[in-house]
C-alpha cells in the first residue's frame, strides 16, 4: 500500500511539473496564463480551491479577482468566502511570501506571487478541507517553491514581444523597399496587396480608394484585371465602406460582441465562404482616404495580427497617395489638353504665363469698365410721425406703474397713478370748510345780516374754488395714454414710491401706425442721394429679412455724431410695415444709387480722402 501511495504522489507530482513545463514554454495571454497557472498549483498541494487576486499597492485599493479554480465553482459559497480572507491573507504574507492563516479551521493557505510589478500586490489563496496542519505546511513549501513563475511568464513573454517587434519592423521595412522601387500607382497597389497575402495566408487582400465620396476598388491580391461592376466586387467595397463610414478596424470574429456594425462584412463573408474578414482604413492627415480588407477561411486574426496590418498600412498609405496623385490622374490629363490647345494661340513658350495674363486682362477688364449699381450703406433707425412727452403734473410719490417700455397701449389707458392719500384728505377738509361757510351763510340770513352775508358768501365761493382745484388735482394724479400707441420709454416699475417734482417727464408715448425709417448717411455720401431713390433696409431684429424704402426728404443740416457729420434722410415704406416693428428699432439700409465701376465702389473713399489730404 505504501508503494501505491509514493507511485500515486510521483505521479500526481509529475504531471503537476508537466503542466508547470507546458505553461513556461509556451507564450500564453494572460487570460489564459492565470487560470492555467492556479490549476497546477491548486493541484500541487492538493488543495479543493483556489484564488488569484491582484490590488495596487496603496491602501483601499479593492482587490479584483484574476483567475479561480475550480472555474465551476466561480460563484459557489466557497468562492465568496475565499474573496472574503484576501485582506487577512495579505497582512499574513507581509513579512513571509507564505503562510497559514491562523486560527482556522479548516485551513487556509496564502502565497504572495512574484510577478516583478512594484506597484502591484499579487496573492494566491488555498482553501484545505480535510487536511491536517502538517499536510497544509507542507502545501506552503511547495507553493513557495513555485511563486516565481509569473516573474519569468513576465520576462519571456517581454522578450517574445521585443523579438515580435523587430520581426514587425523588419518586415514592414521590406514591404517599402518593394513599393518605392514602384513608380505606378497600381503596381504599388498589387505589391502592396500581394506581398501581405502572402505574409498573413490571406485567401484575398484588397484595396479600395475613395473617390467622389464612395470607395472603389483599386486592387486585389493575385488578381490582374477585374469587372468594376460584378456583383462580388460591388458588395467589396460595401464592406470597405462600412469600415470607412465607422472609421474603424473591422474585424469579423464567429463571436461578435456588437460594438460596431459589421452586417456588410456578415453578407460578404456568406457569400464568399470566409469565416474572418479584417477591414483597416488608411489614414493621412487624420483623414481616412483608403480601405484595405483582409479574407482568410483558416484561423482567426489576432490582436497582435490586427495591429500589424495597421502598422502595415501606416507606413504605405503615404507612399500610394503620391504615386495616386501623379500617376497620370483625370486632372492633369485635362490639364494637358488645355494646354495644347492653348499653344497655337499664345505661341511655343511660357503658356501658361500668357494664359494667366490673358486671364488677368479680363479681370481687370471687368473690373475697370463694367458698370455696377452702387448700394450706399448707412445705419437706420424706425421713427413715428407722432410722439407724446407726458410730465408728471403735480408734485407727488408714485403710487402705481401699469405699463412698461414696449407695451401697446390704447387711448385713455392708465399708465401711471400718483399717491392721492393727501389730496383724498384736504379734498374732504374742504368739503367740510365749505358746508361750515354754507351754514354761516344761511344764519346770517336767517338773522339779516347784510354784512356777515356777504362776508360768508365771500368765504363759501373761496372754499368751493379750494375744493375744486384739489378735485382736479385728484383727476391730474392719474395719467393716462392720449392716443393708442406703444411706450417708448419710461420704465418706472422699480421705482414705485420715489418722488416727482411738477414737470417731470414720465413716459415717451408714439404711434404705431405711422412709422418711417431715417437715415444716417454720412457728410462723404450724401451727394449721392436724391429724391425718389429706392433700397432696402434689414432690421437688427429680423436680419433675413429687407423691406424696400423710397427716400421722401433729405434734412438741410447736418448732425455731429462721435464718427463725423451725417444727414438725416426720411424714407417711406411702399410696402408698409410689419405689426412686430416697433419706433426706435435699428438696422442697415442700402439705397441704390448710380451705376459705378468696382474700380471706383472700392477706390472712391481712398481717392476722396487723398484730395483733401494733399490740395493746396
Amino acid at each position: 500500500m505504501s508503494t501505491t501511495r509514493v507511485e500515486d504522489t510521483n505521479s500526481h507530482l509529475l504531471n503537476c511539473l508537466e503542466s508547470l513545463q507546458q505553461i513556461r514554454v509556451e507564450n500564453l495571454e494572460p487570460v489564459h496564463f492565470w487560470p492555467r497557472y492556479l490549476e497546477a498549483l491548486r493541484t500541487a498541494c492538493l488543495a479543493e480551491s483556489g484564488l488569484i487576486a491582484v490590488r495596487g499597492s496603496e491602501e483601499g485599493t479593492d482587490w479584483q479577482a484574476i483567475a479561480f479554480s475550480p472555474t465551476s465553482h466561480r460563484k459557489n459559497p466557497l468562492a465568496q468566502a475565499l474573496r472574503t480572507k484576501l485582506d487577512a491573507a495579505a497582512i499574513a504574507c507581509q513579512e513571509h511570501e507564505s503562510a497559514l492563516l491562523e486560527g482556522e479551521e479548516p485551513h487556509w493557505c496564502a502565497v504572495r506571487m512574484k510577478t516583478g510589478v512594484t506597484t502591484q500586490f499579487c496573492l494566491a489563496l488555498f482553501h484545505f478541507r480535510e487536511s491536517d496542519r502538517s499536510t497544509a505546511w507542507e502545501s506552503v513549501k511547495i507553493l513557495r517553491l513555485l511563486n516565481d513563475l509569473p516573474v519569468n511568464y513576465q520576462l519571456y513573454r517581454s522578450t517574445f514581444e521585443e523579438i515580435a517587434r523587430r520581426e514587425q519592423f523588419t518586415g514592414v521595412l521590406d514591404l517599402m523597399t518593394l513599393m518605392n522601387e514602384q513608380d505606378r500607382f497600381l503596381s504599388a497597389a498589387m505589391t502592396f496587396c500581394n506581398e501581405l497575402a502572402s505574409r498573413h495566408q490571406c485567401e484575398h487582400v484588397s484595396l479600395g480608394w475613395l473617390k467622389d465620396g464612395y470607395i472603389r476598388v483599386q486592387a486585389i491580391s493575385h488578381v490582374d484585371d477585374f469587372d468594376k461592376k460584378m456583383d462580388a466586387v460591388q458588395q467589396l467595397e460595401r464592406v470597405m465602406e462600412e469600415s470607412f463610414d465607422q472609421d474603424a478596424d473591422i474585424l469579423l470574429l464567429p463571436a461578435q460582441d456588437g460594438q460596431f456594425i459589421t452586417r456588410d462584412h456578415e453578407s460578404y463573408a456568406r457569400a464568399k465562404q470566409v469565416d474572418h474578414v479584417c477591414s483597416v482604413p488608411l489614414r493621412l492627415a487624420g483623414e481616412v482616404i483608403a480601405v484595405c480588407t483582409f479574407e482568410r477561411a483558416t484561423e482567426a486574426f489576432t490582436e497582435v495580427e490586427v495591429r500589424l496590418l495597421r502598422l502595415y498600412c501606416d507606413q504605405a498609405v503615404r507612399r500610394l497617395q503620391d504615386l495616386k496623385e501623379h500617376d497620370r490622374w483625370f486632372g492633369a490629363r485635362l490639364a494637358a489638353f488645355l494646354r495644347r490647345k492653348l499653344d497655337p494661340l499664345m505661341g511655343f513658350k511660357h503658356t501658361w504665363g500668357k494664359a494667366l495674363t490673358g486671364l488677368l486682362t479680363i479681370v481687370l477688364a471687368l473690373f475697370c469698365f463694367v458698370p455696377f449699381t452702387y448700394r450706399l450703406k448707412s445705419p437706420v433707425i424706425l421713427r413715428t410721425e407722432d410722439v407724446s412727452f407726458l410730465t408728471a403734473p403735480i408734485e407727488g410719490y408714485i403710487e402705481q406703474v401699469d405699463v412698461r417700455v414696449g407695451d401697446e397701449v390704447a387711448e385713455g389707458d392708465t399708465l401711471l397713478v400718483l399717491d392721492q392719500s393727501d389730496l383724498f384728505l384736504e379734498e374732504a377738509a374742504l368739503a367740510a370748510e365749505k358746508n361750515r361757510f354754507q351754514r354761516e351763510l344761511e344764519k346770517s340770513r336767517a338773522d339779516q345780516a347784510l354784512a356777515d352775508m356777504r362776508i360768508g358768501a365771500a368765504l363759501l365761493e373761496q372754499a368751493a374754488a379750494r375744493l375744486d382745484l384739489v378735485r382736479h388735482r385728484l383727476a391730474q394724479s392719474v395719467i393716462t395714454s392720449p392716443f393708442a400707441g406703444i411706450v417708448v420709454e419710461g420704465d418706472l416699475t422699480e421705482m414705485v414710491g420715489s418722488p416727482v417734482a411738477k414737470g417731470d417727464i414720465l413716459f415717451r408715448v408714439g404711434r404705431t401706425d405711422r412709422i418711417y425709417a431715417e437715415l444716417e448717411v454720412e457728410e462723404a455720401e450724401i451727394h449721392e442721394v436724391d429724391l425718389a431713390m429706392d433700397g432696402e433696409i434689414a432690421l437688427a431684429s429680423q436680419p433675413g429679412e429687407t423691406y424696400r424704402i423710397k427716400v421722401v426728404r433729405i434734412e438741410p443740416s447736418a448732425v455731429a455724431k462721435e464718427e463725423g457729420n451725417v444727414f438725416l434722410v426720411r424714407c417711406e415704406l411702399p410696402d408698409g410695415f410689419s405689426s412686430w416693428w416697433r419706433p426706435g428699432m435699428t438696422g442697415i439700409s442700402k439705397l441704390n444709387a448710380r451705376d459705378r465701376t468696382l474700380l471706383w465702389i472700392f477706390t472712391h473713399r481712398t481717392v476722396d480722402f487723398l484730395r483733401l489730404r494733399f490740395w493746396w
